[in-house]
C-alpha cells in the first residue's frame, strides 16, 4: 500500500500535525504512524527489539472509541496481534496489545494520574488530545521514562483548548528537543484542494465559540473554552514596559492573601483614557509588614489617585497602621468583568484601552486561565468565574472598575 503521507520525525513535537487528502492528525499520529513503529515498517524510524510503545489520551473510554476502535485497529492486522489485555473487555477497552514480533502497545488514561506514569522505560509515547489532568507532571513523568532509550514523544493530535501555563511557556520559548507544527482547518477547503466542502468548513467553524475559534481552526494558543476575557490577545494587549510618564494618573489596586498570593497591581491611565498594568507584586505566604514594605519600594515618590483593595476590614487596618491606606473596591463582579472586558476592546483607532507590561507574569497568566465554571468547548457559560487563580484579575477588577464603573453604569446601578 502506498500512503499520500508526509511523515515527519522529530524528538518531541507538540500541538500540531500532518493532513494530507482525507486524514486527519490523529488518523496519521494515532493511526499510521504509531502503528508504523510497531510493526516495524516506519520509513525513518528503527523499531527496537520488544519495544514497548505507550498511547494515551484523557479518559478510558476514549482509549476504546478513540484510540483503538477508530485508529489503531484500522491499521493493525490481525495476523500481527498475539494477544489482547482487556481493561474493559465488555466494553472493548483494550489495557495492551502485544504482537508476535514482542513488541507491546499499552493504553493509558491521562485521568489515572501522574503515578500511573511512572515507573518504565519506554520507546515510544503516543498522545491524543490535550491532557487534561496534571499535565506539566504527567509531560515530565513521561520524558523520564523516555530517557533510558532517547525514546521519542509525539503529541500530533492535540489542540490547546484549554490554557496551561506551562505548556504556553514552552511554546513560547520552544527547547531544541521540539517542533512544532499547526494544521490549518481552511486548508481542508476544496476550494483549497481539499477534500471537504466549503459548506461543511463555514458550518463547523460557525459552531465553535469565539474564545477557541483560533484554536480550533488553526491550532493556536489563543483564547480557551469558557474564558472570561475572551478577547484578549498577546500580541495585542502585552508590550514592553517603558517608563511611565509623569503626566499620567497612577492607581494601584490589592487583592489580600497568604496562603493563596497576595496580589498588588500598579496602573496607570494617559491622557486618552488607556490603562497600563506597569507592575505586580505576587507573593503567597509572607506577613503585611512584608508586602508593605515591597509595595513601598516599588512605589517610591509616586503619587496615587487611590489604592484600591478588597473589603476585609482588618487586612485595610493594618494596611493603613503601616503607612497605605487604601480604599474598598466595588466587589460586582460581574459588572467589573464587564469594564475589563470593555478596556480591552479594539476601539475605532484599532488599539485597545488596557495594555500589561510583558514582565507583569502572574497577570497576564491569569487572565488567559480565567474561566467560566461550565466553560466547555462547545458554548460559554455565564455563571460566575472559577474561583481558583484569580488574584491578580480579581485586582485588575478593582482597579479598572472602579475608575471606569461610572463610564459603563449608573450610579443607581453602582449604588
Amino acid at each position: 500500500m502506498v500512503w499520500d503521507f508526509e511523515v515527519l520525525e522529530y524528538h518531541n513535537y507538540f500541538a500540531g500535525g500532518v493532513i494530507h487528502h482525507n486524514s486527519g492528525k490523529s488518523h496519521a499520529n494515532i493511526g499510521f504512524d504509531l502503528c508504523a513503529f510497531a510493526l516495524g515498517l516506519h520509513p525513518f524510524r528503527h523499531t527496537p527489539e520488544k519495544a514497548l510503545i505507550w498511547a494515551a489520551t484523557n479518559t478510558w473510554d476514549g482509549v476504546g472509541q478513540l484510540l483503538w476502535k477508530q485508529k489503531i485497529k484500522q491499521f493493525l492486522p490481525k495476523a500481527r496481534i498475539h494477544d489482547i489485555v482487556w481493561h474493559n473487555k465488555h466494553e472493548k477497552i483494550p489495557k495492551a496489545i502485544l504482537l508476535k514480533s514482542g513488541v507491546v502497545i499499552e493504553f493509558k488514561a491521562f485521568a489515572q494520574g501522574r503515578e500511573e506514569f511512572q515507573g518504565r522505560a519506554i520507546h515510544a509515547f503516543y498522545q491524543d488530545e490535550q491532557c487534561e489532568h496534571n499535565s506539566e507532571g504527567i509531560q515530565k513523568e513521561v520524558e523520564f521514562r523516555l530517557l533510558d532509550y532517547d525514546g521519542a514523544f509525539f503529541a500530533a493530535s492535540m489542540t490547546p483548548i484549554l490554557f496551561q501555563d506551562w505548556l504556553d511557556k514552552r511554546l513560547r520559548d520552544l527547547p531544541n528537543t521540539d517542533e512544532v507544527f499547526y494544521a490549518d482547518l481552511e486548508d481542508n477547503r476544496k476550494s483549497r484542494g481539499g477534500h471537504i466542502p466549503d459548506e461543511a468548513i463555514d458550518d463547523q467553524i460557525a459552531k465553535c465559540p469565539d474564545e477557541v475559534r483560533e484554536t480550533r481552526i488553526k491550532g493556536y494558543m489563543a483564547s480557551f473554552a469558557g474564558a472570561v476575557y475572551k478577547t484578549f490577545n498577546r500580541d495585542t494587549h502585552v508590550i514592553e514596559p517603558f517608563p511611565i510618564p509623569s503626566n499620567w494618573t497612577l492607581w494601584r489596586s490589592i487583592d489580600w492573601g497568604f496562603n493563596n498570593p497576595f496580589c498588588c497591581l500598579w496602573l496607570a491611565q494617559d491622557p486618552d483614557g488607556r490603562w497600563y498594568v506597569y507592575h505586580e507584586h505576587y507573593q503567597s505566604r509572607e506577613r503585611l509588614a512584608d508586602h508593605a514594605e515591597r509595595i513601598k519600594q516599588i512605589s517610591g515618590r509616586q503619587r496615587y489617585a487611590a489604592t484600591w483593595a478588597d473589603h476585609d476590614a482588618q487586612d485595610r487596618y493594618e494596611f493603613q497602621n503601616l503607612g497605605i491606606r487604601t480604599m474598598p473596591a466595588k466587589k460586582d463582579v460581574h459588572r467589573g468583568i464587564e469594564a475589563v472586558q470593555a478596556a480591552m476592546k479594539i476601539q475605532g483607532d484599532n488599539r485597545p484601552r488596557l495594555y500589561i507590561f510583558s514582565h507583569c507574569e502572574n497577570t497576564i497568566r491569569e487572565i488567559m486561565g480565567y474561566r467560566y465554571a461550565e466553560g466547555t468547548e462547545t458554548r460559554s457559560a455565564k455563571d460566575d468565574p472559577i474561583k481558583v487563580d484569580d488574584h491578580a484579575v480579581d485586582a485588575l477588577r478593582y482597579g479598572i472598575f472602579g475608575v471606569d464603573g461610572s463610564l459603563y453604569f449608573s450610579k443607581s446601578d453602582l449604588s
